[in-house]
C-alpha cells in the first residue's frame, strides 16, 4: 500500500518535470526527505509531511474498507459452524 503511494508521489513529481529538490523545496523539506519516500524508506516520515507533499502536487490522502470482517461477522460464523 505505501509502495503505491510512494510510486504516485514520484509519477506525479516527475510529470511535472520536477526534480527531487523542486519537490521538497515546495514541501519546504530536505531532498533526502523526498528521496527516502521515493524509496519506501519511511523511517523519518510522519502524516504531516505526506500531507504536505500530497498537498504541492494537488493530491489528497484517503481511506478504504479493505473488506476484512467485523467481530459481529466472525462471531456469526462461529455460530454457524
Amino acid at each position: 500500500m505505501l509502495e503505491n503511494l510512494s510510486h504516485t508521489i514520484r509519477q506525479q513529481r516527475k510529470q511535472r518535470g520536477w526534480s527531487q529538490k523542486k519537490l521538497a523545496e515546495l514541501c519546504k523539506l530536505d531532498r533526502t526527505t523526498i528521496g527516502a519516500f521515493e524509496r519506501n524508506d519511511y523511517q523519518d516520515l510522519g502524516i504531516r509531511k505526506v500531507e504536505r507533499i500530497l498537498s504541492v502536487l494537488g493530491m489528497t490522502l484517503c481511506c478504504e474498507s479493505v473488506g476484512l470482517p467485523t467481530l459481529d461477522d466472525l462471531k456469526s460464523a462461529k455460530n454457524h459452524v
